[in-house]
């Protein structure tokens, strides 16, 4: 056991009193209460104590029974009230944050599923609407086109379209041979 030392000093009646009644509740001794307060005051200024983070109260009312089965549980643990109560808080929101984690998790695997299934069906819509324009347009020729096609010889030429691209000669170089052709 490691060596123990004395601390005495007069404090004020009253705050005699509130540490008199709080050991009498915790059903402790005045050396573990003064210990826990020095530890928790050494543990604040070194921060390993509460996050200092923006503090909230929660306040909820219980039965005597429960409230004295609390009081029963802290004196034998040892700590104070506030730091149980948090303590079963966080391990039962925990436990309902991973519940819900996984009841949500597969519901988005399934809802990005989905959407991967609609943007295939929208890309295979498309790729068909392609493929059948492509077969209506060459199962029923534009009329007029087909008429003009098939009213031309196969050895006359078409006056719109040279014969041969690369022979630039025949392709008009001035305004007036443009006019002419026109």
């Amino acid at each position: 056991m490691a060596e123990m030392k004395n601390i005495c000093g007069k404090i004020p009646v009253e705050l005699h009193e509130k540490v008199r009644a709080e050991i009498e509740e915790k059903e402790t001794s005045t050396q573990i209460f003064i210990r826990q307060v020095i530890e928790e005051h050494f543990n604040r200024l070194e921060g390993k104590g509460e996050e200092s983070m923006e503090k909230r109260t929660l306040a909820v009312q219980v039965t005597e029974e429960l409230f004295q089965r609390v009081k029963w549980v802290v004196a034998k643990e040892g700590i104070k009230q506030k730091d149980f109560i948090i303590r079963i808080i966080e391990k039962a929101v925990e436990e309902v944050e991973a519940k819900w984690q996984e009841l949500e998790q597969p519901e988005e695997t399934v809802e990005t599923d989905r959407l991967e299934e609609a943007e295939e069906i929208s890309e295979e819509e498309i790729a068909e609407e392609g493929i059948e324009g492509t077969e209506a347009a060459e199962e029923e020729p534009d009329n007029e086109n087909f008429e003009e096609s098939a009213q031309l010889e196969e050895g006359e030429p078409d006056s719109e379209l040279p014969e041969d691209a690369e022979e630039e000669e025949e392709l008009p170089e001035s305004e007036e041979e443009t006019e002419e052709i026109a």
